[in-house]
């Protein structure tokens, strides 16, 4: 912002004003964090949709090993259920098992650049799987047909164990945002000031508005499916969402050296629209009817 200057006097010597430096016209405008909103919003979709299907691709695939016929849907995995309970116990567990591997390995392929696109969906891919496993241990008393709920449920798991392994989830998932905080400040553009643990938490905390854009462009790929289905698969991106962005500011006020970089701002390729547009005609064409594995 212009700022405006005083003009001091001394006695009989008045000193000259200052001219200000003029700005080059032709400069390019310096990148602000709400131009970073289109970029985040849609690579969160993109990348949470991809997170969900595999989630649901995991149990699947542990389905189909114990003998199963399952098939992927919208935001579920459908079976014919077992007697057995250790069969159930393996397809329930194997989703938030997906998913905790999706997230690490992205996590390691992560590497701290400029804010690509690619960079940010591998983020998001990272942060939406581990967040998808702690979420899950979080809310094991609390959702019932959740998969932990499910294995609770299955194994007579005490109440007050579960609630053991709901604060064990708090704080593992309070512990990993640490470097999860870091990842997203390191995918951030050299022109958002981040020298201030004030600075840090207000570039996180202002992460709400692309996460709630992104959240409402998970809705058109729930389309036609089971209502109560959809409802509870966005329900269960928005819950680790909310505590992740949540932790992430607490930890963003860490001391954290900047790596040197020039880049030229946020960019938002086509491509980045035609890979939204084509895992939404995925869910769609192909998972609506039930893709059977």
């Amino acid at each position: 912002m212009d700022r405006l200057c005083g003009f001091w006097f001394h006695d009989r010597v008045t000193s000259p004003p200052e001219i200000p430096a003029r700005r080059d016209t032709a400069s390019p405008p310096i990148p602000s964090l709400r131009a970073a909103w289109g970029p985040l919003a849609l690579s969160y979709a993109t990348a949470q949709l991809v997170e969900v299907f595999l989630h649901e691709g995991a149990h699947a695939l542990a389905a189909r090993a114990v003998g199963f016929h399952p098939a992927i849907g919208q935001f579920v995995e459908l079976h014919v259920p077992s007697p057995e309970r250790a069969q159930e116990a393996l397809v329930a567990a194997g989703g938030p098992i997906g998913s905790l591997v999706t997230g690490l390995v992205c996590w390691a392929l992560y590497r701290r650049r400029g804010p690509s696109y690619p960079r940010l969906l591998l983020m998001w891919l990272a942060m939406t799987g581990i967040t998808a496993f702690l979420g899950y241990l979080v809310v094991m008393p609390l959702l019932t047909v959740g998969d932990t709920g499910v294995l609770a449920r299955l194994y007579h798991v005490p109440v007050a164990v579960q609630f053991l392994v709901t604060a064990a989830g708090m704080a593992l998932l309070y512990l990993v945002t640490r470097p999860l905080s870091r990842m997203y400040l390191d995918s951030l553009p050299a022109s958002v000031p981040l020298d201030t643990p004030r600075d840090r938490k207000a570039s996180v905390t202002r992460l709400w508005i692309p996460y709630l854009i992104g959240l409402a462009l998970l809705v058109p790929a729930g389309l036609g499916g089971d209502p109560e289905v959809v409802f509870y698969g966005i329900l269960g991106c928005w819950g680790p969402g909310m505590a992740l962005v949540g932790f992430m500011t607490l930890n963003a006020g860490r001391p954290y050296e900047r790596k040197e970089k020039t880049d030229a701002g946020w960019r938002l390729p086509v491509w980045a629209f035609l890979g939204y547009a084509a895992v939404v005609a995925f869910y769609l064409l192909v998972l609506r009817p039930g893709l059977n594995i």
